[in-house]
């Protein structure tokens, strides 16, 4: 299957692809680290293989004044059907789990983001890679804990060095690893 790095395109008979997906979680609303483990059991049930999960960060959240901070992590799975059919699981889930419509950049329960699908790039819905992906520090530092040689198929360059640079160009957001007792 080749390594997690490498970028490759699986293909098994009757199925349309195998896919290494990339998915960004977050929820800045009590209780953080439930609405993160109910969300990886409900991809747990998709994935058909190759489960990473990066630890769990609390970071400052980004957008109004005013909100919690939020737990964020990055987890990665072999997936077999198209990126149309992933991001409706994701809102799907997303309603399931009770996140309530609150606006843009507002508090959520759970916010699911699909990062890559495999080395789609596609305009419209979903944009892939992910528009916003590689400009969040809180999307890169677990993503480079699980795939830090994933490249990037829209510039061509790995996420570590996406990292590096944009640590380079602005501040470094405090980040602290959740202990398991907290969760």
């Amino acid at each position: 299957m080749g390594k997690i790095g490498g970028n490759r395109k699986i293909y098994i008979r009757g199925v349309e692809s195998l896919e290494r997906v990339f998915i960004a979680l977050g929820s800045n609303l009590s209780p953080r680290g439930v609405h993160l483990a109910e969300a990886r059991e409900m991809l747990k049930h998709i994935a058909v293989g190759g489960w990473k999960e990066s630890p769990i960060y609390e970071t400052p959240p980004v957008g109004p004044v005013g909100q919690g901070p939020y737990f964020n992590q990055v987890v990665s799975f072999w997936y077999t059907r198209g990126k149309d059919h992933l991001l409706n699981y994701l809102k799907g889930t997303e309603l399931f789990l009770g996140r309530k419509p609150r606006g843009h950049w507002q508090a959520r329960e759970i916010d699911l983001d699909l990062l890559y699908h495999g080395e789609t790039i596609s305009k419209g819905r979903p944009t892939l890679p992910h528009p916003e992906a590689t400009k969040r520090q809180f999307v890169l530092v677990p993503l480079c804990d699980i795939a830090p040689d994933w490249i990037d198929p829209l510039v061509g360059r790995s996420v570590q060095e996406l990292l590096v640079e944009l640590q380079t160009t602005e501040s470094p957001l405090h980040f602290r690893k959740v202990e398991e007792n907290e969760l």
